[in-house]
């Protein structure tokens, strides 16, 4: 029965058996070479094949290619995760390759008489390069040297760079190379322009700046409004559950600009920026002022090294989002000027002021803000409109406190806001000009007929908001 038995078997034997024993018995032999070629055959038609694996790994072992033999011991776990041979065949040439990493690092030789001799040759000098060699960005006008030199306005920003040379060069070619493009986004918004217009298309009165021109005392300036426009338009202005960065904060970042308050105090020997309102909408920016100004917004909005913050700034949103028209009904609405001879009026912006204020310093939970410029740097948080809203009893079944805080969101562009008085809240920041839009929003929220928004708003004002502030208000309003 077992010579039976022992036919039987060897009848079963296929040739892939045949050629794998072939194999081990060759490994055994200390023929690898020879064994792997075998191997390599039965992997052809079965690469599952674990003996053949096997023996391709020891003939890397043989050869102390420690990441091929584990490659081989990988490949056959993947195959068979039960083989237990495998796995342990794998960590052992893991362990193997660490046992054999290079440990220590090779330094070259010192020769002891190098400080000695004095009649070594001396290395060939390099010659300077010349100014033909040098890229055109090397060296640009004074007024933007003045801003991006070493100890220039913006050299806190600069020197404090791994490599301050490198991104001093490199601040100046994307400046050199978008020169033509933030002299035009700048004169858009000057114009205050609401139209899809070319980047390379001239604005009509628009001062070339190259940085050498002489300075004009007459130039028309951007404003404030302007660079609000900017924020919000290009997707600067932003606030989530990671960080808060409205327009109150770039508006501080300006108004501390080094360049502003060097050329002011140059004016104005006693000027003192903490005396002033950071978000007067009036406020002008000469335009190497703005410049300045889209350093440092870089810097808090963007990440990378400075010249990396810099140009993401003007590719990913000044370029990308900017100079487009804006079609959004209380934008167009708010910036016509039938409601803007209602919120300006002599008799009545002076009054929204005074309510503004009152409600952001009685608010019982003010929170103290570290970063404010001066006495005039004031701000409403979502708290503290929902806190003016309930005592002026203006929330109806028209207007609730869920479609107040999505109107705050919407002109703060904030993500992260609850519709109840929160903790949470308290970062939020709307100046008193997006105060006066949220004045709008509200009034058609709570009128929906087809009256002029203008005659909708100034009824609102001056039949509710006034009268009921005025009896919350002390004195006289």
């Amino acid at each position: 029965d077992f010579g039976r038995i022992k036919e039987e078997v060897q009848q079963k034997v296929t040739e892939e058996d045949q050629l794998v024993m072939e194999a081990v018995q060759m490994v055994q032999g200390h023929k690898f070479d020879v064994a792997r070629d075998v191997a390599e055959a039965v992997l052809m038609t079965n690469p599952s094949n674990a003996a053949a694996l096997h023996v391709n790994a020891s003939e890397c072992e043989s050869r102390q290619d420690w990441g091929e033999a584990a490659r081989f011991f990988l490949v056959g776990m993947g195959h068979n995760n039960t083989d237990s041979g495998m796995e342990h065949g794998f960590h052992t040439n893991i362990d193997m390759l660490r046992a054999h990493r290079q440990r220590f690092v090779e330094r070259a030789e010192n020769n002891k008489w190098d400080g000695v001799l004095t009649f070594k040759p001396r290395p060939p000098k390099q010659r300077m390069e010349s100014l033909e060699d040098k890229p055109p960005w090397y060296r640009l006008g004074e007024h933007y040297e003045e801003i991006v030199q070493e100890g220039g306005y913006a050299g806190d920003l600069i020197d404090a760079q791994a490599d301050a040379d490198v991104e001093r060069l490199e601040i100046r070619r994307v400046i050199f190379e978008n020169n033509d493009f933030i002299n035009n986004l700048y004169g858009y918004y000057r114009a205050d322009m609401n139209e899809d217009w070319s980047h390379d298309r001239k604005i009509p009165g628009q001062e070339p700046h190259n940085g050498r021109e002489t300075l004009n005392p007459e130039e028309e300036h951007m404003t404030l409004e302007g660079l609000w426009r900017i924020l919000k338009e290009c997707r600067i202005a932003c606030g989530d559950v990671k960080s808060k960065l409205p327009i109150a904060v770039f508006d501080r970042v300006h108004v501390q600009g080094k360049r502003r308050i060097a050329k002011l105090t140059e004016k104005q020997s006693d000027y003192n920026v903490l005396s002033h309102d950071p978000h007067n909408r009036k406020l002008p920016i000469p335009y190497y002022d703005f410049i300045e100004t889209l350093l440092r917004v870089s810097y808090i909005r963007c990440t990378g090294s400075l010249c990396q913050r810099f140009e993401s700034l003007v590719n990913n949103f000044l370029r990308e989002h900017g100079m487009k028209k804006q079609s959004e009904r209380f934008f167009l609405d708010f910036r016509s000027g039938a409601v803007q001879a209602v919120v300006r009026e002599p008799n009545t912006e002076p009054k929204l002021r005074k309510v503004f204020d009152y409600f952001v310093s009685t608010y019982k939970s003010s929170k103290l803000r570290t970063n404010i410029v001066g006495a005039q740097d004031l701000s409403m948080s979502l708290n503290h409109v929902l806190v003016m809203q309930e005592k002026m009893d203006m929330f109806d079944p028209s207007y609730n406190v869920k479609k107040c805080a999505e109107m705050f969101a919407k002109i703060v562009v904030d993500s992260d806001l609850l519709p109840q008085e929160h903790p949470n809240n308290a970062n939020s920041e709307m100046i008193f000009n997006e105060y006066l839009d949220f004045l709008l929003r509200t009034a058609r929220a709570k009128n929906t007929s087809k009256e002029a928004t203008a005659d909708v708003l100034h009824k609102f004002l001056h039949q509710e908001i006034i009268p009921k502030a005025a009896r919350l208000l002390p004195g006289k309003l």
